[in-house]
């Protein structure tokens, strides 16, 4: 558990002077909680965005499929698209395939 600034010396407040290539051994107890705290929410985000993208994905694909069977050409060229655009979604997501964003 991280101690409250109370329970801190006053050899380690902001008074020292910090190094400039920003390393974890110079950084006070409270700028390294913060750092931390910031790449675990960014980390779980990151996690959450590519279950639900891949999750959407997965939707898509199995409409598309669903569509595939039809017997008339229309929804069947709709599900092409949607099983493409749903493969796809869940690849860049996972990264196995580069987004569009490399291409261009």
């Amino acid at each position: 558990m991280v101690s409250s600034p109370a329970d801190d010396d006053a050899a380690d407040t902001s008074a020292d002077p910090q190094a400039a290539d920003g390393s974890a051994a110079t950084l006070s107890e409270e700028e390294l909680y913060a750092v931390v705290r910031v790449a675990t929410e960014d980390a779980v985000l990151g996690a959450l965005g590519t279950l639900m993208l891949v999750g959407i994905g997965i939707v898509l694909a199995s409409w598309g499929a669903a569509l595939l069977m039809s017997a008339t050409p229309l929804p069947a060229a709709i599900g092409v698209v949607l099983v493409l655009f749903g493969a796809y979604l869940a690849l860049s997501s996972l990264r196995m395939i580069p987004p569009v964003r490399e291409w261009v």
